[in-house]
């Protein structure tokens, strides 16, 4: 009976709840709503009317969970959240993917200090191509040369920025922790030796967007300049003409459709159905023929690749110089035709 009435009393509150969810396609489409949930690799989300739609991870740019739970007797005219809150305002990112790899997985999350994470991971990587391990990593088991050698080998961990002398965090199956500085948030595994390694850990993130803005180390605002840029299907990398400089904000969009077999068609959000297994693909938790890009640095070399799609807003850190380039998320270009039109702001 005490349960029932538990239940009777949440439904009630919920009821009572002003429901402001907001949904970000990569599309452009903003959505308002409920969200409901993330089942079978799927977002649903709950529209006006009642109505439930359904978004796959590559569709969706970001997700903020705002829900205001003032009761009814809340005055017209009078604002229904305190400024000064500082209950969470947790934002969920698409699910991702942490293979062992040489360099650091770069996500598009940029933090601001004092902004809590939550993290959970789940999946199997082989260390060597024949140790399972979990992201919680192996417990009777250090390497000296890794991120964290006094921590558990094949553990995921994560840093905010490049810069070396900043401590990597362990992550393991989960953790929510605090940024301690501003920067792009990147994952890797907690293993020196990449060849062989096989397998991926999956990420889910949340960010609470509930902090104050820092007033220094973030990206500057955009500048009021804009470039359109042809990128090509049958080569890998289009050079934009772009500098990059440090604390730089681009918003680039694109459209389009390439061919990529005889078969398949993409748009810059790419074709899930085109991949193939065992394929080393670029970005390889995206869809074929997707948009991705990376910078030059000056010593030529090159950053980690990150998904563009139709919409996306990149971030540089306050070390990177270099220069923008554009790309196609294939292993094989030859028999791939047609262009993406690419605009870039910044």
């Amino acid at each position: 009976m005490r349960k029932i009435t538990m239940t009777i009393a949440l439904l009630g509150l919920m009821a009572g709840a002003a429901l402001a969810d907001t949904l970000y396609l990569r599309n452009g489409s903003v959505l308002k709503g409920t969200f409901i949930g993330y089942e079978n690799g799927q977002f649903t989300f709950e529209i006006e009317g009642g109505r439930q739609v359904k978004f796959r991870p590559n569709e969706v740019t970001r997700l903020v969970i705002e829900r205001d739970l003032a009761g009814p007797d809340t005055q017209p005219g009078y604002p229904t959240r305190d400024p000064n809150d500082t209950r969470p305002n947790w934002e969920t990112v698409p699910a991702f993917n942490v293979p062992l790899e040489d360099q650091w997985i770069r996500t598009q999350i940029q933090l601001t200090r004092g902004q809590r994470v939550r993290v959970q991971a789940t999946g199997t990587i082989y260390l060597d191509g024949r140790t399972a391990t979990t992201p919680d990593g192996l417990s009777n088991r250090r390497d000296p040369d890794a991120p964290l050698p006094d921590a558990n080998d094949g553990a995921l961990v994560a840093a905010i920025g490049q810069d070396p002398n900043i401590p990597a965090i362990l992550i393991g199956s989960s953790r929510e922790f605090v940024a301690e500085q501003d920067g792009v948030l990147y994952f890797t595994v907690n293993h020196w030796e990449t060849r062989n390694a096989r397998g991926a850990f999956r990420v889910n993130l949340s960010v609470d967007r509930n902090v104050p803005v820092s007033t220094g180390g973030g990206a500057v605002p955009t500048q009021g300049r804009e470039k359109t840029v042809t990128v090509r299907a049958d080569q890998q990398w289009t050079d934009t003409g772009i500098d990059v400089e440090p604390n730089m904000t681009f918003e680039i969009t694109a459209e389009g459709e390439i061919t990529i077999t005889s078969r398949f068609k993409s748009d810059p959000n790419g074709n899930q159905d085109a991949m193939v297994r065992n394929t080393a693909y670029p970005v390889p938790d995206q869809g074929v023929g997707a948009l991705i890009g990376k910078i030059r640095y000056r010593n030529g070399q090159d950053s980690n690749f990150i998904f563009i799609g139709s919409r996306a807003t990149p971030q540089t850190e306050p070390n990177e110089y270099g220069r923008l380039f554009l790309g196609i998320n294939d292993d094989y270009f030859r028999d791939n035709r047609g262009t993406y039109r690419v605009t870039i702001r910044w």
